[in-house]
């Protein structure tokens, strides 16, 4: 004969085991195919460009599904935000500031691209000098100072105008930012032997800085 309380305990666990165990269940979401692409990301940005190939750059709208299948790193012209590194403070910066937006204003330059281009060739440090001899805010080799006029490359305003002119000489040799940044840094005949951003070591990294730090302003 079984007891009441033990015929009670068998009732409730077949109660139990009758309830759909809700609270264990995970809804499964798949990845949307627009959103994945052969594992390329195309960042969608404010009329720039994005890399699909080395040297070829387009406007993200025109990029086909056949060309984002293409495994190829990314390096946006205008990127929302940097991806390994911070800005720190600078008074030398806040103190240039003022002469870099006239210079901008004055050869019709992209809004804060002479800005990240003397951070990155200087930091704003009006007496740098590289191991190359480049030297000035913005880095002026002695023969491109003496075509621009420049007399004394540690003369700030002469050092940043003329690198503000040099910039738009680029820009409208070459027609694309990084064309003209790259031209900037390793010069305009190499950009040409290479069909694009030259492969030297130094210069796809600086124009990814240039344009990182871009991005943030």
């Amino acid at each position: 004969m079984i007891r009441k309380p033990t015929i009670m305990l068998l009732a409730a666990a077949g109660l139990l085991i009758a309830l759909p165990a809700h609270s264990q269940e995970v809804e499964s979401v798949s990845p949307s195919p627009s959103n994945v692409a052969a594992g390329y990301r195309l960042d969608s940005l404010d009329g720039g460009f994005a890399l699909v190939t080395h040297g070829v750059w387009v406007q993200p709208q025109a990029v086909q599904p056949a060309v984002a299948a293409i495994a190829t790193p990314q390096m946006p012209t205008k990127p929302s935000k940097p991806r390994s590194r911070s800005v720190e403070p600078s008074f030398r910066r806040a103190a240039y500031l003022p002469h870099v937006y006239a210079a901008e204003a004055q050869y019709q330059l992209p809004t804060g691209l002479l800005d990240a281009l003397i951070w990155t060739e200087s930091r704003y440090n009006p007496f740098a000098v590289s191991g190359a001899g480049a030297a000035g805010l913005g880095q002026l080799m002695p023969k491109t100072a003496r075509e621009l006029g420049v007399a004394n490359r540690f003369d700030p305003r002469a050092n940043l105008w003329a690198a503000a002119r040099y910039l738009r000489q680029m820009l409208d040799k070459f027609g694309v930012v990084h064309l003209a940044v790259a031209a900037y840094n390793a010069g305009p005949r190499a950009v040409e032997r290479a069909g694009g951003i030259p492969l030297n070591g130094e210069t796809p990294s600086y124009v990814r800085n240039v344009l990182e730090f871009w991005g943030t302003r």
